[in-house]
Formats: C-alpha cells, structure tokens, sequence
C-alpha cells in the first residue's frame, strides 16, 4: 500500500506549485517571443520572479492558516458564529497588507520592478489583488473547515450516543448488582419494622434514582444542578446503610450549576469511592464534592478495603470515553497523598 503524504509536505508543495505558476508563465512568454529562448537575463528575472512569488504565497498562505487556527481555538464557530468573521477578516487582512508592502518594497531594486513606478497606486493594485485572492482562499478553507466539522460532529454524535446508552445501561446494571439490592432490600426490611416513616424515604429516594437513569438514557449532557440533586437522593441512601460510615462535605459554586456534566458522572465517582473503600463508624469515608475552576472534583480518604469489591473496571474508562467525545479537556483520576482525586471537566454549552 501506497504511503499517505505527510499534510505538512503536501501544503508546501502547494505552495510551491502555486509559486511556480509566474515564473512559467514568464518562461513561456520568452520562448515563444524569441526562438532562441529566454538568455541569462531573462533567466534571472524568472529567479527572481519565482522568489518573489513564493515569499508572497509561502507568507500568505501560512500567515492566514496560523491565524485562522488562531481563531479556531480562541473564538470557536459553534460558539461564536458569525461574531468571529469580522475581526478575523480585519486580523488576516491587516496581516497580508503588511507582508505585501515589505515584499514589494524588497525587491523595489530587483529586476522584477526596475522598470516600473513604485507609485500608491502601483502597492495599492497589487496589495488589492493579492487580498482579494486570499479572500477567496480563506472563504474556500472556512467552507471546507465547516464542512469536516459538521461530517465530524455527525459522527461524533453517534459515537456519543452509542458510548452514553452503554454508559447507561452500565450504570443500570451497576444499581441492579445483587449485593446492592440485597442490601437496600435488608435496609428496608429493618426500617419498616423500626421506622416506618424512614422507609418511605428511602423507598422515594430509591425510586427517584431509577427514574433519573430512564429519563436521561437518551441525553449527552445534564445541567450540575439536575446531577447534584439525583446525586442527593443516591446518598442518603448510602447514608442509611452506612449510617455515620459516610460523611459528604460539598463545595459548589453558585455560578457552576448552571454548567454541565455527563450523565450519572458524579454518581459514578461517588459509587466508585464507596465500592472500593472500608466505611464504617469508627473509621468514616469522607467524601468532598467541590468545584475548582471550570472542573468538579470529586476526592475521598484512601482506606481501601482487605478484598477487593467485584467490579467490572469500566466505569471510569467509559466516563473517560464519554467525555472524549465531548471535549478536548482532560479527565484526571489519582491518589494525591492519602486521597483518591477525581477530576472531569465542567462543559459550558449543552451542544
């Protein structure tokens, strides 16, 4: 099989060919002007011609490129649409007006414009030309770009979609583990002997998570706020078989709620805590829920348990696979000292 191109090579041969195309067109004009073909000052005009050429394209082309990705990063179109076009049309021209000035006016010496008046007008026609071809150029690269984007969005979408129901349907088996359920079954049997009043609580709180993982089974992304409160109700029911075995401190910025996060995230981390650690009475497992800039972390003590809890392993690795799918930032999970540290970014927009 044939090797691909490296996109770097194949953008400088572009360059290049398009470079070539004057001096060619120069040579060509002297062969068919003189039967004896282009003499050694004809040659070293085309020299010069084809180095004016390429600093022209080669400064343009990767000028625009770099600030176009400039943009792409700082001031993405799915977030700032149309808003973006003006001051990156203002940046790309104000750029190649410079870059045209300094070429012409270096080599106003050279044999290329020994013959001609370097009037305002002279830079301003060929300033002009050479705008209205990057003009056209950078409508074509943005047609292009929008295009890949949507083609990848499409995709991504899918894969999305693919990698939450498996999420949910994880997460659903996780609720329906047997030791799960034979311990919410034995918590409840107690308390509605002992306190009646409890149980019904814990039987809206056990419903009210099952109903959570039904109704999010087809979203991407739910508002923190949403995620906090279903997570309320998981807790206490934690909390009512594990009594003062578990402590939860939460510190949410006001201003975060409103953000969001994959589905069944935090439940995830916290259940992850808790499946993996001894939590008792004497020796409590303390939970943390806060949020640090634009992330929620989620950290608990380490105080691992002698054996080790059935677990499948994939929880972690497919909220790490949900979130690659939805964003460039990074998912962090470690042990910081004596602590276990989750880390998963907070996601502005609900596209």
């Amino acid at each position: 099989m044939a090797k691909r191109l490296n996109p770097r090579v194949g953008e400088f041969l572009l360059v290049v060919g398009i470079a070539t195309v004057p001096t060619l067109l120069s040579l060509m004009r002297y062969y068919v002007g003189s039967p004896a073909g282009p003499d050694e000052m004809s040659l070293n005009y085309c020299s010069v011609s084809f180095i004016y050429s390429f600093l022209v394209t080669g400064s343009l082309y990767y000028g625009c490129s770099f600030i176009f990705m400039g943009f792409s990063r700082k001031m993405p179109w799915n977030k700032y649409g149309l808003k973006r076009l003006l001051p990156e049309i203002l940046v790309i021209f104000t750029y190649t007006t410079i870059m045209q000035f300094l070429i012409i006016t270096a080599f106003s010496k050279t044999s290329l414009f020994e013959e001609k008046e370097l009037t305002p007008y002279f830079y301003f026609e060929n300033i002009f030309f050479g705008n209205t071809v990057t003009l056209i150029v950078m409508a074509i690269v943005e047609g292009v770009y929008l295009f890949r984007a949507w083609k990848e969005a499409l995709v991504n979408e899918e894969k999305l979609k693919t990698q939450s129901l498996k999420s949910q349907f994880d997460s659903l088996k996780g609720q329906l583990d047997p030791h799960f359920l034979f311990n919410s079954l034995n918590v409840l049997s107690s308390l509605v002997e002992k306190d009646p009043a409890k149980a019904q609580h814990f039987i809206d709180d056990f419903a009210r998570v099952y109903r959570y993982v039904l109704e999010v089974k087809d979203e991407m992304v739910v508002p923190l706020q949403r995620e906090l409160h279903v997570l309320e109700s998981y807790l206490n029911l934690q909390k009512i078989r594990f009594a003062e075995g578990i402590q939860v401190k939460r510190k949410i910025a006001a201003e975060h709620l409103d953000l969001y996060v994959p589905p069944l995230s935090l439940q995830e981390l916290v259940s992850n805590a808790i499946k993996h650690n001894e939590a008792s009475q004497s020796k409590p497992l303390l939970i943390e829920i806060s949020s640090e800039g634009d992330h929620i972390v989620v950290s608990n003590n380490l105080q691992l348990r002698g054996e080790k809890a059935p677990s499948t392993g994939t929880g972690l690795e497919n909220l790490q696979a949900r979130y690659r799918l939805l964003t460039s930032r990074k998912t962090h999970f470690r042990i910081l000292d004596d602590h276990y540290r989750a880390e998963i970014p907070l996601i502005e927009s609900e596209q």
